[in-house]
């Protein structure tokens, strides 16, 4: 890992900027910290990526209900609401897989972490389950 400046985001992933929130603890408690982010953030890919393999069984009710947990589980990240138009196109739902697309550009719009290259394409796909 990198040397942290004072200025940046903390790599616990409070959101706060490091000089307000860890730069005092000791190395051990810092190590400790960016550690269960680290479990947090694979925890979320993992259950995250699990959709795709349900998709591919076709256990929609399933994947929905994985869905469900990443929106209660990650409110302050996209996956859950990504996962359901993904889930919903595969059932062939183009209305709800349009709406969820096109709440994920909404997501994506106001976080700064996306790009506009990503909006564009939460819009592209549900204009194309709109046309289809």
């Amino acid at each position: 890992m990198g040397k942290i400046g004072r200025n940046d985001p903390c790599p616990c992933g409070s959101g706060k900027k490091y000089k307000k929130c860890c730069l005092n603890l000791s190395p051990q408690e810092k190590e400790k910290i960016i550690q269960g982010y680290i479990q947090d953030v694979m925890a979320l890919d993992n259950l995250s990526n699990s959709i795709n393999g349900l998709i591919e069984k076709k256990d929609f009710q399933k994947a929905q209900a994985v869905c469900q947990q990443l929106l209660d589980d990650y409110p302050d990240q996209i996956d859950g609401i990504s996962r359901f138009a993904q889930v919903y196109e595969a059932m062939r739902e183009k209305a709800k897989a349009a709406e969820y697309y096109r709440k994920s550009a909404k997501f994506a719009t106001e976080n700064d972490d996306f790009e506009q290259e990503s909006v564009d394409m939460y819009i592209e796909d549900a204009k194309r389950m709109e046309a289809g």
